[in-house]
């Protein structure tokens, strides 16, 4: 993998990254805003979809470090 493809990939896998971690904060500030009204079930239905965003960015996380393992030909 030369260094190009390598830096790109990582640019892509970090953007992708970005984008989630702004979809959990806006679903936690979702949740926050129905637990201060007091609507505890709004709240867990809000958080119910952080769970596959949080699994993409361990995902993604994983691919970085394996690529960052790889050693060049």
């Amino acid at each position: 993998m030369t260094n190009e493809i390598k830096n790109a990939a990582f640019t892509q896998i970090i953007k992708a990254m970005q984008r989630d971690a702004e979809d959990i904060m806006n679903t936690v500030d979702l949740a926050a805003g129905d637990i201060g009204e007091g609507r505890r079930n709004g709240a867990i239905g809000a958080l119910a979809a952080l769970d596959m965003n949080l699994e993409r960015m361990a995902s993604l996380l994983a691919a970085v470090r394996a690529m960052h393992r790889i050693e060049p030909f």
